[in-house]
């Protein structure tokens, strides 16, 4: 009768094969739930876009039709067919990008998008103030209504900017989006401030010709913002790194800072000398234009750059929910499957085989071994069960010699034969570590070549036997002088190379003087000669930006330098 066994590893892998299970189970569940968030994140990020770049457009035509309507009211005359014609194509543009912009903030931020409808019905009541005064000459305006236009317009401007930042909430947790939003705001508000700038400058000349203080103030207050927001502009798109971005703000630096700006200041000038330009007005209205143009195509680009990445994230959030609907489906029935295919298939079966082999040990021969008649491999464990602890003892035996086999070898390849000590090929793999060390924690670390003095003149005077006697000796001397830290390895012929961890140039040139006085001081008693020996030292100190050969190379620099100044000394090869 067989028993069952209690304690069975086939139980505990079965319990691991369905633990596994569980895991994968849990992990595309995981999945899932990612894709399905990244999903709704991506179609939240498009709507965010879309209001953004909607804004962006109306705003951009309004600041023209502000600053066109600042300069037209400061004009003796009436307004101009053309600028009539001007205005209401801005306004068109600007009145269908506001309106989506509202619609679409609606859904999500309702008490905003009503606030930014209620401040844009007042500009609409403002405008046509403001087109009934413009159709006037300039004795018969409201002295006060283009003070009041400008004020109302940009404070709009301002409103509309502030209600944006809302979006910060949604994309306050993705850097790169925050970012492009961050440009896309940081560019609308530069143009704000240039284009109020510029329509300072233009009405000025185009009215009295002669900045009042508060205007010339608040003109000087606004380049102020305006550097500034150039500032932010500059290190947004430089964490960005966006061939796109980067071409936009050259573009503006070009168009603005190179082309505009010194001609606005060259004007400016005038102005305050009182030196009236006939036609400047003009003149500056058709440099503002691209130079303006500009700023809005960099918050153009960086709406686009929102749009691309945007519909990258959709792209990959189709696909990963895809796949994790997939995966799942595949991991329930594999957790469902297996487990059952196996205990049917493989636990029951080695279950019935492993407690025969109980009985077998406990001296019972008489039940039949079950399975036999299977062709497959639990077949072969049913026929080869008493042969299992012997194969099993044999291949233990073989492994273990493998093992102590595999560690001689692994210790004759870091070995020197002769010396005992590292060889070449283990001292560059642990100086190239200590590299990395450096590169990730900063730690100093310093070489030491040494040679022996006129090691030549050993082997001729009392043959090669003595010279290898010495290279036996010599390593023995200096390993009395390593700490454990520190690594040792004979570099080539009757030359040895120290690697010292945690020592700059200093601390290698003090050990180095040390070993060089300990063997000079020592007497190799070799039948049956006394042989005096000495060594000369090059130390370098390893530095940011090296690799292994130009650090060893100072140091071997520095030993040739001491050989050729009479040997036996210690020479730092870090010293200019």
């Amino acid at each position: 009768m067989r028993r069952p066994i209690r304690k069975s590893i086939l139980r505990t892998i079965s319990a691991l094969v369905t633990v596994l299970c569980v895991i994968i189970m849990i992990f595309s569940a995981y999945t899932l739930y990612t894709g399905l968030n990244n999903n709704h994140q991506a179609t939240v990020m498009r709507t965010v876009h879309d209001m953004t770049r909607n804004f962006a457009a109306g705003l951009s035509n309004f600041m023209f039709e502000r600053g066109r309507m600042n300069v037209v009211l400061a004009k003796t005359d009436p307004i101009s067919e053309d600028n009539v014609a001007f205005l209401n194509e801005r306004r068109t543009v600007s009145d269908a990008a506001l309106k989506t912009g509202f619609t679409i903030m609606a859904d999500t931020f309702p008490a905003e998008a009503q606030s930014l409808r209620d401040a844009y019905e007042e500009i609409n009541v403002l405008r046509s103030d403001m087109d009934r005064e413009a159709s006037k000459p300039l004795g018969k305006r409201n002295i006060d209504v283009r003070d009041v236009w400008l004020r109302s317009s940009s404070g709009f401007i301002d409103t509309v900017m502030a209600k944006l930042s809302v979006t910060r909430q949604i994309v306050q947790q993705n850097g790169l989006f925050s970012q492009y939003f961050r440009v896309v705001n940081t560019s609308l508000n530069f143009r704000n401030v240039t284009g109020y700038t510029s329509s300072i400058v233009t009405s000025t000349i185009a009215g009295s010709g002669n900045f009042t203080p508060d205007h010339y103030a608040e003109l000087q207050f606004q380049r102020g913002k305006e550097a500034q927001l150039w500032s932010e502009l500059e290190d947004t798109i430089a964490i960005i790194e966006s061939d796109n971005l980067s071409e936009a703000l050259t573009s503006v630096q070009n168009e603005y800072y190179v082309r505009f700006r010194p001609e606005q200041d060259r004007i400016i000038e005038l102005i305050n000398k009182h030196h009236f330009v006939e036609g400047a007005d003009v003149e500056m209205a058709s440099l503002s234009v691209p130079a303006l143009d500009s700023v809005l195509q960099l918050s153009d680009a960086a709406v686009r750059e929102i749009a691309a990445a945007n519909e990258r994230n959709i792209d990959r959030g189709h696909s990963g929910l895809v796949i994790s609907i997939v995966q799942m489906l595949i991991s329930a029935l594999i957790g469902i499957f297996i487990p059952l295919h196996f205990r049917l298939k493989f636990i029951n079966p080695l279950n019935d085989i492993m407690v025969t082999q109980q009985e077998i040990s406990e001296g019972s021969l008489d039940s039949v071994t079950p399975h036999l008649h299977r062709k497959d491999e639990i077949g072969q464990l049913a026929q080869g069960a008493n042969l299992l602890k012997k194969n099993i003892r044999e291949k233990r035996r073989q492994q273990q010699e493998l093992e102590a086999l595999t560690a001689k070898l692994a210790d004759l390849s870091m070995k020197d034969s002769l010396t005992s000590l590292y060889n070449r090929r283990y001292m560059t793999e642990i100086f190239e570590k200590q590299i990395k060390i450096f590169k990730q924690f900063g730690t100093h670390f310093s070489v030491i070549i040494c040679d022996i003095d006129e090691f030549k003149r050993f082997n001729d005077s009392y043959g090669h036997e003595m010279g290898d006697k010495v290279l036996i000796y010599i390593p023995e001397l200096l390993s009395a002088y390593r700490r454990d830290s520190d690594v040792l390895a004979r570099w080539g012929g009757e030359e040895f190379l120290f690697l010292l961890p945690d020592t700059g140039l200093q601390g290698a040139g003090e050990l180095a003087e040390q070993i060089r006085a300990g063997i000079e001081n020592e007497t190799y008693a070799c039948d049956p000669y006394q042989l005096r020996v000495t060594m000369t030292f090059g130390a370098a100190e390893y530095m940011a930006g090296e690799n292994m050969r130009d650090t060893l190379l100072k140091a071997d620099m520095a030993l040739l330098r001491g050989k050729n100044n009479g040997r036996n000394q210690v020479v730092l090869g870090n010293i200019e």
